[in-house]
């Protein structure tokens, strides 16, 4: 998985940012060295939950809950 970029979506900003702030969501993006492959996203379950998908090499946050 390669990445340039770490980026929120609007979904992300307006739905789950209150919940999980982004500093801890992209701290968990770099900790996490499993991330699971569901459909054409990406999971990871440490702690809190982060979806995100890469597309042209930027990272997309879409979801994080605790």
């Amino acid at each position: 998985m390669h990445f340039t970029r770490i980026e929120p979506t609007e979904h992300y900003l307006s739905h789950h940012a209150h919940e999980v702030p982004w500093s801890e969501v992209v701290a968990v993006i770099f900790a996490t060295k499993n991330s699971r492959k569901k459909g054409g996203k990406y999971e990871i379950k440490d702690g809190c939950y982060v979806l995100f998908e890469i597309r042209h090499r930027t990272l997309y946050v879409i979801n994080a809950k605790r």
